[in-house]
């Protein structure tokens, strides 16, 4: 049976654990792939590695990656923002994610706070939030031709304070046509879209990332999935896995995809556990 997650911060961004508390629950919760992918250096935002912690997480990374727990693979990742590109040489993947959007010439991050989030919206794009979704599916479809990533970080993170519904309608025909316009380009890209759980342990979402019409319609195109948890708190390590393999299963996926020493591959789903 396989446990994965690739998604996890340390002390050495905004998480608040050490890579070896980090490595050492996630042995006692039987994970088979840990994965860690520290925030990529960058200015404007606090939660960023420096490039002193960035040296010292990638040192700290190999040093276990060099002595795993027995029955257990660990892997050197980054989580690059699309306004922070990195070296991808120096890591075994790469998470990109849009943290961050431009607006005449001004960045303001979209998952910051909710009251950040509606002073952007109405100062920045007139309460229009089509406008603002436009520019934020736009973003994500762009990660198609970023040949650094592998994984589309928390597709509709735009959503994380919309969970009652105030903003936009999951199922809203114009937002999911603007996502649809992104996933089919990511997923000719060959890009692997993920679960991920990391709002519900931060009490934003009671589901997962992706909502669920937007998991059919990365089914219905053919893309490639992985679950992990954007794990901030070790505790948190497999936060709400299981019900994202059930959501998956329901949606039409087999097959999971998972890291290993070869890449990504395809593993069927009722190889994973949560």
């Amino acid at each position: 049976m396989i446990k994965s997650n690739l998604h996890t911060h340390s002390y050495y961004d905004d998480g608040k654990d050490s890579i070896d508390e980090m490595v050492q629950t996630a042995a006692q919760k039987g994970f088979s792939v840990l994965g860690f992918s520290g925030h990529a250096y960058n200015p404007i935002d606090d939660g960023s590695m420096t490039p002193e912690k960035t040296a010292a997480y990638r040192q700290d990374v190999l040093r276990c990656q060099k002595n795993p727990p027995a029955g257990m693979e660990i892997f050197l990742g980054i989580e690059e923002d699309s306004l922070s590109p990195v070296n991808p040489d120096d890591y075994d993947y790469v998470i990109g994610s849009v943290h961050f959007l431009v607006k005449d010439g001004h960045a303001s991050p979209i998952d910051y706070s909710k009251e950040r989030f509606e002073q952007m919206l109405a100062q920045e794009w007139n309460n229009d939030i089509y406008a603002m979704s436009e520019a934020y599916y736009q973003a994500i479809k762009a990660q198609a031709k970023n040949d650094r990533m592998q994984i589309v970080g928390h597709i509709d993170l735009i959503a994380k304070y919309n969970d009652d519904e105030k903003y936009f309608r999951f199922e809203d025909p114009k937002i999911l046509a603007m996502v649809r316009d992104a996933v089919k380009d990511l997923v000719k890209a060959g890009k692997i879209f993920e679960m991920n759980t990391g709002a519900i342990s931060r009490g934003y979402r009671s589901q997962a990332y992706p909502s669920d019409p937007i998991l059919n319609l990365i089914y219905q195109n053919d893309g490639k999935l992985l679950i992990n948890t954007d794990c901030h708190n070790r505790e948190d390590l497999d936060l709400g896995m299981s019900e994202c393999i059930e959501r998956a299963r329901h949606a039409g996926f087999t097959d999971l995809y998972t890291l290993t020493k070869d890449g990504f591959v395809p593993v069927s789903i009722d190889e994973f556990r949560g």
